[in-house]
């Protein structure tokens, strides 16, 4: 064993010597190998110097004389002492050094190859540890040292430069800390059906850093064995190869191009429509924009999870582009937004052919996962020029058309000025709606419910009213608005805490603890912990009795985000809440949600109440709610009760409790208080004509 390390031991394997005519084209086909580096040799096989892959990779077409640096790094002798020649690499900033033994070149030395020498002598090379600890801190590469099961013991400052991952961040983890996504599992099997039965692999990957950046590298992983072969360690060298040219075209792809769909992103569509756009004008053209938007994605991506979504996704953007010509562009905004360029769209009905096209397409089901889904979307349609003369233009009508394509529940819109007025009107209500909560412009709205036996008042459901710059805001248009705007959650909590702050006052006024408050809870409050947090913090603070406090939910609210409202339900139940469908048998009417939740009321909706006398349907419909109902134990509140025929009807059939304009409208507190005066046996009746009409 020799004392002293030296160069001979660590040629680098992967060179490969040329003539100085010879191209990189040419000899990259013939030959096997995988050169990181060309020797380059005259035609009396004198040495002239060393070509990177890189340096040839750039100029293909060239001989490689032509791409010789001026200033070579001066050859190295074959006996040169190691530590010599990693100062040689430290100073002189090179990648390779040609090696010469009696004047004649012998081969080249290489950081990567001086520590895979290394890695081989390690158990030989025992005296040479500090050695190689500095050629490990000091390599431009990074490198990782795992244990047999994976887990990382080591990396130098290479891997944190980077990576990012400081030692203390990595040791005990396994590399998959660093995985981006862009290799599949299949990828990784084969890396280590590699590593166990020949020992090493070498290969391209994408990995992730620390701060979320996708970087591509190149890695090198061996196995390391003990006297009896069994493996002790895996050593994983890497370098970026992000600089590289042809590394920097797939960078352009995953900048320009969705990488769940591979369709063009949003950059490479503004380039492109903006393209379009230039091109009609010059050429006096039309083409139509489609923005493609899907219905009730979220409610599926949060039901059941990010790679079902992810699935549908690819699904429909397969769909899409299925449905267009190649000429035209789809691409993917981001989320579940989608558009298409249809490029020389002369008539109309070619942007109709190609909506309907899609939306069947969208329409038909897609079953995995265990699970079929119909893939419905709103489309919106922008015509040049006369919907718009710029990009921006086109794409805020298609938007525009979009949005009122799903807010009317159709399946395409083409773009109209007039639409921009609502849109208009839409913003401004946003916006106002915070600021009506902060000062005082929404207040509460009372409508008595009354028990059907005797037509007493058992309690009242609150309504939210809203006036705004002198005119009624009804809560058909600013409640879908709070809730598209992500307010529902200010404005419902306020709603909540003033209606409890009323009826305790109510309480305290009549000495009255029987009296039943139904607060609505919109869908969009149960996905979090929040609404059952509030309604525990009130019911301490103000004291309810035992079902004197019932929330309303809608059915929608049951099915659309299940996990949510069963938590929700559970918590109300241990707090003595009542809970009541609202609005039942206009929705999903999905009976198996009252199996698995515990309700106490079914609310009947007015649409059935409106036309009972009239409509034998309706009173069919009415009468098998009420029956279901008090079959699983609930009772059962009609809507919208306008006349004393409705209320009769309704007792007949065993329905339990009302409310409508027949008892009373939706009124103020202090309506409420006066309208609350306790008879002789005190009991408070609505309902009676006289009665009412003096109210």
């Amino acid at each position: 064993m020799s004392s002293v390390l030296q160069v001979k031991d660590y040629l680098c394997t992967r060179m490969l010597k040329v003539g100085a005519f010879q191209k990189y084209r040419d000899v990259i086909v013939e030959s096997e190998a995988r050169p990181n580096v060309f020797a380059v040799f005259d035609m009396e096989d004198v040495f002239l110097g060393l070509v990177t892959v890189n340096q040839a990779g750039l100029f293909p077409a060239r001989v490689f004389s032509d791409l010789l640096v001026r200033k070579e790094p001066q050859p190295i002798l074959l006996n040169t002492p190691l530590d010599e020649v990693m100062a040689r690499f430290k100073v002189e900033k090179s990648e390779f050094i040609a090696v010469i033994d009696n004047g004649k070149f012998v081969g080249v030395v290489s950081e990567p190859s001086l520590f895979a020498g290394l890695v081989k002598k390690l158990e030989a090379e025992l005296d040479y540890s500090k050695l190689a600890s500095l050629v490990f801190e000091n390599t431009s590469e990074g490198i990782l040292i795992a244990d047999p099961a994976a887990h990382i013991i080591h990396v130098n400052s290479a891997f944190t430069k980077t990576t990012g991952y400081q030692l203390e961040e990595v040791v005990g983890k396994t590399p998959n800390i660093l995985h981006s996504g862009y290799q599949d599992k299949g990828f990784y099997e084969g890396m280590w059906r590699a590593l166990l039965e020949i020992g090493e692999w070498e290969g391209e990957l994408w990995n992730r850093r620390k701060n979320g950046d996708i970087y591509p590298e190149w890695l090198h992983i061996n196995a390391v064995h003990d006297a009896d072969g069994r493996v002790v360690n895996y050593v994983g060298v890497f370098s970026d190869i992000g600089p590289n040219k042809e590394i920097q075209r797939k960078l352009q792809q995953l900048a320009f191009f969705d990488p769940l769909t591979a369709l063009p992103n949003r950059r490479l569509f503004n380039d492109r429509l903006e393209h379009t756009v230039l091109q009609a004008g010059r050429q006096n053209e039309v083409f139509a924009l489609l923005f493609i938007d899907l219905n009730r994605f979220k409610n599926i991506n949060d039901a059941f999870g990010h790679a079902t979504g992810d699935k549908l996704l690819k699904h429909v953007a397969a769909s899409i582009s299925r449905s267009v010509r190649e000429c035209d562009t789809v691409a993917r905004l981001g989320g579940d937004e989608f558009t298409v360029i249809l490029s020389d769209c002369h008539e109309i009905r070619s942007a109709v052919a190609v909506a309907n096209k899609i939306g069947h397409a969208l329409n038909d089901p897609i079953a995995f996962d265990g699970h079929e889904f119909l893939a419905s979307a709103a489309i919106g349609i922008s015509l040049y020029p006369v919907d718009g003369v710029t990009a921006e233009e086109m794409t805020q009508s298609a938007d525009v058309a979009m949005f009122n394509a799903k807010s009317e529940g159709v399946g395409f819109r083409f773009y109209s000025p007039e639409m921009n007025s609502g849109i208009a009107d839409q913003l401004a209500i946003e916006s106002a709606i915070r600021n009506g909560v902060e000062k005082g412009a929404f207040w509460l709205a009372w409508q008595p419910q009354v028990n059907l036996a005797d037509n007493t008042i058992i309690g009242a459901e609150v309504l939210a009213r809203w006036r705004h710059e002198g005119r009624d805001i009804p809560p058909c248009q600013f409640i879908p608005i709070a809730e598209n705007s992500g307010q529902i959650g200010m404005l419902g909590d306020w709603i909540f805490r003033a209606a409890l702050a009323e009826a305790d006052e109510f309480n305290k006024f009549f000495d009255c603890r029987s009296f039943q408050v139904a607060v609505n809870f919109s869908p969009l409050q149960l996905k979090n912990d929040d609404a059952s947090q509030l309604v525990s913090e009130m019911l301490e603070k103000y004291h309810f009795n035992h079902g004197c406090l019932e929330v309303e939910i809608t059915e929608s609210a049951l099915v659309d985000g299940q996990q949510g409202a069963t938590s929700f339900l559970s918590k109300l139940r241990e707090l003595g809440v009542a809970v009541a469908i609202d609005d039942f048998g206009t929705g999903y009417s999905n009976l198996s949600i009252l199996k698995r939740f515990h309700i106490d009321k079914l609310k009947i909706d007015q649409s059935f109440v409106f036309d009972l006398a009239k409509n034998q349907t309706s009173r069919q419909i009415v009468e098998a709610i009420i029956k279901m109902a008090h079959s699983l134990g609930m009772s059962t509140l009609a809507e919208g009760v306008e006349t004393k025929e409705h209320a009769d009807m309704l007792r007949e059939m065993g329905c339990d409790y009302a409310q409508g304009y027949f008892f009373s409208r939706p009124i103020a507190m202090n309506e409420l208080k006066k309208l609350y005066v306790p008879c002789a046996d005190g009991k408070v009746y609505l309902g009676d004509k006289e009665l009412f009409e003096s109210h």
